[in-house]
């Protein structure tokens, strides 16, 4: 009984040392991290523009690292600060022949933020779906909500009872349609605040990608690859979204951000629908976030992770116009981080940016570790024979060493033996 509960200890102790040392190591050590610059894109000058901090506050500085007071800096940058401008009368009358005026300004603005945590998050199952073509000026939340089984249930809010009729009647329509259940994605925005309602994109089990609206009380579900025009058919039904991320703006022109089963960034523009990857070379969506700004010149796409900042400038047509990456200093890159990589065969992290979800997450140290474990290993046993302690009874200790390097060489010591 002695031999189990301390097994018990040993596995509890490592998975617990392996999350804090590591981490009071890093804090001990690693310097601090810099904040990654903030990106903008002059339509004047046609290149990036940086908010950049430091110990010493904020620089607003452009590509070759020239400084700029604050008036100059927005004065570059007329469509990020046109209300700046519009209030010191120097917002200018056009732009490469585009007439500037402040309604044109504010409808084309655009924005996106996409996090890692966005794509494992706890979701409720309930959506209300809006009633799209009500006639009246405002959307209006309804009274039920929908819930994808293996089939359509609407769940009436005020006596939780299923509406029995509207139910059967989008089961038809999502068997009309060729869906099939379950639904891998259910995406959409659940909420008035919006211009109009796009109703919510789904992921059937098959990996088609379904559009579903409420028009005037009944279904219109249609599959996207119908909707497109023929030549990019294809292209909507080899993607296999694994995340999607509906927009809802005034122009109608962004209908949806997503990511292909390729793992690749994808924009859905225009009433058809028009499948647009992103170019960038550095974006993995697990580990990296994505901003899109747009506005009524052009788009800019940043990609923010541990190892760097890319920016990309996009025109209207969304063609590049111009590219910027800058490598951030990482820890784990750093001679610190490679020793840590060495002393602790793994780390243990109970969060994680890329999930909402608590759980433990390993990190693995480097092949340096294996061979440290090792020689802990043979100091461990040969002070157990020295102490003449070496048995049966002290085979945990020797494994948890095995595994744990450091972390079990510590339990080892401290604990008192099992006999």
């Amino acid at each position: 009984m002695k031999t189990i509960a301390r097994i018990l200890f040993l596995t509890v102790g490592i998975f617990l040392l392996a999350h804090y040392l590591p981490e009071g190591y890093r804090l001990l050590v690693a310097k601090k991290r810099p904040r990654p610059p903030i990106v903008f894109y002059s339509c004047l000058q046609k290149e990036f523009f940086f908010y950049r901090y430091s110990d010493h506050g904020l620089a607003m500085v452009d590509e070759r690292g020239t400084n700029y007071v604050r008036e100059d800096f927005e004065q570059l940058l007329p469509l990020d600060n046109y209300l700046q401008l519009l209030k010191n009368g120097t917002l200018p009358a056009s732009i490469d022949g585009v007439d500037l005026t402040v309604d044109k300004l504010k409808r084309e603005r655009l924005s996106l933020r996409v996090r890692p945590d966005l794509m494992d998050s706890p979701v409720i199952p309930l959506y209300p779906l809006l009633e799209a073509e009500s006639g009246r000026v405002r959307l209006a939340m309804p009274d039920d909500f929908m819930r994808l089984s293996d089939r359509v249930e609407f769940v009436i809010a005020a006596s939780n009872v299923v509406d029995t009729a509207k139910s059967d009647r989008f089961t038809r329509a999502f068997a009309a349609a060729g869906f099939l259940f379950p639904a891998q994605i259910i995406a959409g925005n659940a909420t008035t605040l919006k211009p109009y309602d796009e109703g919510y994109f789904l992921v059937d089990k098959s990996g088609a990608t379904f559009q579903l609206r409420q028009v005037r009380g009944e279904p219109e579900l249609k599959r996207i690859s119908a909707m497109v025009a023929p030549d990019a058919k294809a292209q909507w039904e080899t993607l296999k979204p694994k995340f999607i991320m509906v927009q809802e703006g005034e122009t109608h022109e962004l209908r949806a951000f997503l990511i292909g089963a390729d793992d690749r960034a994808y924009l859905a523009v225009g009433k058809d629908y028009r499948l647009v990857p992103l170019p960038l070379d550095h974006y993995e969506p697990k580990h990296a976030s994505l901003a899109l700004r747009g506005d009524l010149l052009n788009r800019l796409v940043t990609v923010t992770s541990d190892e760097g900042v890319e920016a990309v400038a996009l025109n209207r047509n969304y063609e590049v116009v111009r590219r910027f990456h800058e490598s951030l200093p990482d820890f784990r890159e750093s001679p610190a981080g490679k020793v840590r990589a060495v002393i602790f065969p793994f780390t243990l992290s109970f969060e994680s940016d890329a999930s909402n979800f608590y759980g433990c997450a390993l990190e693995f140290g480097s092949r340096g570790a294996l061979l440290l474990n090792v020689v802990w290993l043979i100091l461990v046993s040969g002070w157990f024979a020295f102490r003449k302690q070496l048995g049966i009874r002290r085979l945990p200790d020797l494994v948890a060493v095995g595994v744990g390097g450091i972390l079990g060489v510590i339990l080892a010591l401290i604990l008192p033996p099992a006999d």
